[in-house]
């Protein structure tokens, strides 16, 4: 199987990392650029995972409830395609003012499916703010973790077998890098 790295690396360059750097608490900002996975309430149990996945094209239109009750998707990575890294690039405002959010009837369908991962091209499941962090939350306390800005293409999402996720839980911050690798082809 081929080996393709689906995780960001941001430069001092990038508008997210100035952002993390202007902020007072810039190391636990830090941990909210690039490929990263939102931690509030509790972390994952282990540092790596090689998952079976469920891909879920959303460039048209975000997923609604009934959407997950045809898919088996206990214990596997969920890969939501928006292709909004590919047409908005990472970090500037119209990648950050992108619709990727799910409505709590369509959260509340996936995690009755048990997934372990859901990971995103965008900046998450739920709008910027209270939502994006209530959600999240709701996530964790299902035993699932949102793993958002993972850089997905249309090649690999036709071809992906796996995921394989390897996260820095030594962080102090409630962001927790990642990175994610496709496990594509035969």
């Amino acid at each position: 199987m081929k080996r393709i790295p689906l995780h960001i690396e941001i430069s001092e360059e990038n508008p997210a990392y100035l952002w993390a750097k202007k902020q007072s608490d810039s190391v636990n900002a830090m941990g909210h650029i690039g490929t990263h996975l939102d931690c509030y309430t509790k972390v994952p149990v282990d540092n790596a995972y090689k998952l079976d996945v469920a891909v879920f094209d959303c460039r048209n239109l975000m997923p609604v409830a009934k959407d997950f009750d045809q898919h088996p998707l206990q214990g596997k990575a969920v890969l939501l395609f928006t292709d909004t890294l590919n047409t908005k690039g990472y970090g500037g405002t119209d990648y950050g003012a992108a619709n990727t959010f799910f409505t709590q009837d369509a959260l509340d369908a996936l995690l009755r499916q048990s997934p372990a991962f859901i990971l995103i091209d965008g900046c998450g499941i739920g709008n910027h703010g209270e939502e994006h962090q209530r959600f999240d939350k709701q996530c964790e306390m299902n035993g699932c973790f949102v793993i958002e800005n993972v850089l997905l293409t249309e090649d690999v999402v036709r071809t992906v077998k796996k995921i394989d996720i390897r996260i820095d839980l030594e962080t102090p911050s409630t962001g927790k890098r990642c990175d994610v690798f496709a496990l594509c082809g035969q």
